[in-house]
């Protein structure tokens, strides 16, 4: 693909610095611990794995850059659904890259990028985001004509193509000519890989209200199996729900969390982009006066933090962003990472996370994209691609993003 650039022009204060032989200015301060903020570190920590070379200071003005570079992305995909490629973010170079599939909407996208003070990097596409989205579905539907039955697929955003992966068989017809795909996909083998979701004994107690990130047991012998997700309303009635994973338990299994019962699991989907579950919040403990959309927070003194935005597209979802979990293990080890990918094809189209593998009893954990002004609410961990755990070694994460949540079970997230 042939690539453009241009940047946001910033004016000198002194032009001639350089020339005068003035000394340099002294770095940026490194941005001062917060006991309030116990993301800051971690998210500054995950930037720099995963783009080596940038001091604390500017990986944090980077992170918080973000949220306008997904207001971005989503005015792109709103307003130009047929010309809007997709996206990615590259933290070495600050530099958001973006698809368009005319000369005249990479026109446009520059415009709007450096309107924003974005750096951005325009590269041709074939195929809109909202073609490929659209393919993606209809084969893991099982309803597009063009695709073997049984295939699954995800999107390669960079490659601005939908990845199939098929059984071995059928890949060989692929290539030998004998089934031909469209020109929006191409095929992969399909993996045989071990599915690495988690769930483990522990033990935490903590009360209300209800909060991502503390621990669940499961059933009359109080089995301590998962985590809690955000808390949720319905789209189709208004009780109130906690979500974890779907893989965690059973429709009509009892949750609780402490010495208190939640309620039973009434909805329950784990299969393909989903692996999500709701329990119906039915004991009065949780519910009297209750204040909804909190993330565990492991300070004693200030035990919640609050969940102020989520995502409604997918769309708000980039590889390079910076994102946290709130889970069982995740008050003791690493706990944020980079998006490597928004739908997987060789994790079930799950979400990745790059840089961070967690641990047994995380799964139901809430990630959310963290920034200095909030905290936004992006999906469901599912696990890993290591089973066993390794927990903290060098394996990747994966979740099911509130979007995908919402069309299988009807649940849209609390936030504050």
């Amino acid at each position: 693909m042939n690539r453009r650039r241009t940047f946001a022009v910033a004016v000198a204060a002194a032009a001639l610095t350089g020339l005068l032989g003035t000394a340099p200015a002294p770095a940026a301060p490194t941005p001062a611990a917060d006991p309030a903020d116990p993301d800051r570190t971690a998210a500054i920590d995950a930037f720099q794995r995963a783009f080596p070379g940038v001091d604390d200071a500017e990986a944090l003005r980077r992170i918080d850059a973000e949220d306008e570079r997904v207001a971005l992305l989503e005015q792109l995909a709103e307003q130009s659904p047929g010309t809007y490629g997709g996206a990615w973010y590259d933290g070495a170079t600050d530099t958001q890259h973006l698809l368009s599939t005319t000369p005249a909407a990479a026109a446009e996208f520059t415009e709007a990028a450096t309107g924003r003070g974005i750096d951005v990097a325009l590269h041709d596409a074939d195929f809109s985001l909202a073609t490929l989205l659209a393919e993606r579905d209809r084969v893991n539907d099982g309803a597009h004509p063009d695709v073997p039955a049984g295939a699954t697929a995800g999107i390669d955003l960079k490659g601005n193509r939908v990845v199939v992966e098929l059984p071995l068989r059928t890949l060989s017809a692929v290539r030998t000519g004998d089934v031909t795909l469209p020109p929006t996909m191409r095929a992969t083998a399909r993996r045989v890989r071990v599915d690495g979701s988690e769930a483990c004994d522990s033990l935490y107690r903590c009360g209300r209200p209800l909060r991502a990130g503390v621990e669940l047991w499961r059933g009359p012998d109080k089995n301590y199996f998962c985590s809690v997700g955000f808390t949720a309303d319905s789209t189709t009635n208004s009780r109130k729900w906690m979500l974890t994973a779907g893989h965690c338990g059973l429709l009509d299994s009892q949750w609780g969390h402490g010495t208190q019962a939640i309620g039973p699991m009434r909805a329950r989907y784990n299969s393909g982009d989903a692996d999500a579950a709701a329990v119906r919040i039915d004991n009065a403990y949780w519910l009297e006066n209750a204040t909804w959309g909190w993330l565990y927070h492991e300070n004693p003194s200030n035990q919640r933090l609050p969940v102020t935005a989520r995502i409604t597209s997918e769309t708000s979802m980039q590889p390079g962003q910076t994102v946290c979990i709130a889970a069982r293990s995740s008050v003791s080890g690493i706990r944020c990472g980079v998006l490597g990918d928004v739908n997987d094809p060789e994790a079930r189209n799950l979400a990745r996370v790059d840089g961070i593998d967690t641990c047994p009893g995380d799964s139901g954990g809430a990630w959310y994209r963290y920034t200095s002004t909030g905290r936004i609410a992006y999906g469901i961990h599912h696990g890993g691609k290591i089973q066993p755990s390794t927990c903290h070694g060098e394996d990747v994460s994966l979740f099911s993003t509130l979007p995908d949540i919402t069309d299988h079970i009807g649940v849209i997230v609390h936030t504050r």
